[in-house]
């Protein structure tokens, strides 16, 4: 390898128009430059002075190199260019806090990578009546493109969170995070791309997994949810309880209005008022079989089964107890199996179970016997001798409010059995 060493200058020279080029290792101030450098510059009297430039001259330099080194007199400090990235400044203050610097660099003006199990960066305010964040950011921009944001997390992993908020403090009474839109955009955005849930609440004490509110003058809904997909065949709202208490309760505390209006396109369908009465355009249909009342009995309720046929009770008011003696005038109706419609006198949250439901006009399965004679369809029932229990009634001997109703299958069996019998005491 050529070294050249030059004591005090070098000086090349050009002649006749004939440039020369000399590929060699330089230095000075040394005759051994370093075997790593291809300029080697040795002195303890003498620096090297490289460029010196306004801020508009270094910014103005056409074309510059990666590399490039310069001294910026407007802001006294070296500045260097790389290429993608522009001009930066090699800062030759030392990092003290508290620090506060301002740049412009398009990717970014500080990125810290940690490749071991532990944090990238760590920011904690230890003062017990602070106010202050551990860590603030925020963006000015007109744009809300994504990404646009004042904090940015992403998780690049096969898990991971993007975000993590956990108040930690059992004790403590802090929200795990707050959100507050001084403008017109959305407080919260959720979207799940895949199969997962855009929200999910979860709460493992006593409070709610999710709890809104319209407080103060507020005019907008506590809640709204809409499927604009019109092949969708999901349901909107499905409601899931494993537990013992109600799936679904509506409390109107309000001094108008009603507690539910259905609606199809826009039109008012059905609706439950303030006093629980409901109003149905189109009527209603129900699965029972039979219009029922519930009514108190003079025995145990437990003596008392579905098929019974009942009979007003002479010794208490509005009661009623099994059937007792044929051609009975004081027969009343049948306990239903399962009426369609059940009337009751008492509040619609008090469970009835000191009561039975007694159907008065419907189909109904009937306790009956042959001590009538055989039992035909069509035939009129009347009480019979055993309590509670129907029998085939002689037209001849029929008065009013005898007949409990009409047999709707045949019957000629030994003792007591069930058959379908039209209610409808004449």
């Amino acid at each position: 390898m050529q070294k050249i060493f030059l004591q005090t200058a070098l000086v090349i020279a050009f002649g006749s128009g004939i440039f020369s080029t000399t590929y060699a290792q330089v230095g000075i101030g040394t005759q051994m430059p370093d075997a790593s450098a291809q300029l080697d510059i040795v002195s303890t009297t003498k620096g090297l002075l490289v460029p010196r430039m306004t801020t508009a001259q270094r910014t103005a330099v056409a074309n510059p190199a990666d590399g490039l080194l310069v001294y910026d007199t407007d802001s006294k400090h070296f500045w260097f260019y790389a290429g993608g990235s522009g001009w930066g400044k090699l800062d030759n203050e030392p990092f003290t806090l508290p620090y506060s610097a301002t740049q412009s660099s398009t990717p970014g003006l500080m990125t810290i990578t940690n490749q071991a199990n532990g944090y990238a960066a760590s920011f904690k305010v230890d003062q017990a009546v602070s106010t202050s964040a551990a860590v603030r950011g925020e963006v000015n921009s007109q744009f809300a493109n994504f990404g646009a944001a004042g904090i940015y997390g992403i998780a690049s992993g096969s898990v991971g969170q993007a975000g993590a908020f956990h108040a930690s403090n059992p004790a403590g009474d802090g929200n795990g995070v707050v959100s507050i839109v001084e403008g017109t955009g959305d407080a919260v955005i959720a979207q799940a791309k895949q199969t997962g849930h855009a929200i999910y609440a979860a709460h493992t004490n006593a409070g709610n997994a999710i709890n809104a509110t319209i407080s103060g003058a507020a005019s907008g809904k506590v809640a709204f949810f809409g499927n604009t997909a019109t092949n969708n065949t999901n349901n909107i709202v499905e409601i899931n309880t494993q537990g013992k208490g109600n799936a679904f309760l509506a409390n109107h505390r309000g001094t108008a209005g009603n507690i539910a209006v259905f609606q199809t396109a826009g039109t008012s369908v059905a609706r439950i008022d303030r006093a629980g009465k409901g109003y149905f355009n189109d009527g209603t249909q129900n699965s029972g079989a039979d219009l029922a009342e519930a009514f108190e009995v003079t025995d145990n309720i437990a003596s008392y089964e579905p098929g019974d046929v009942l009979a007003i009770a002479t010794e208490k008011d509005r009661t009623v107890e099994k059937s007792a003696g044929a051609y009975s005038t004081l027969v009343l109706g049948v306990y239903a199996t399962k009426p369609g419609v059940l009337l009751t006198d008492q509040p619609v949250n008090v469970e009835m179970i000191d009561r039975v439901p007694m159907g008065v006009v419907g189909v109904i399965p009937t306790k009956v016997c042959t001590d009538g004679g055989a039992i035909h369809r069509g035939d009129l029932l009347v009480t019979s001798s055993r309590p509670g229990v129907a029998m085939k009634a002689d037209p001849g001997q029929v008065k009013p409010g005898q007949v409990i109703g009409k047999a709707l299958q045949n019957y000629s069996g030994d003792g007591v059995g069930k058959i379908n019998v039209f209610v409808n005491v004449k």
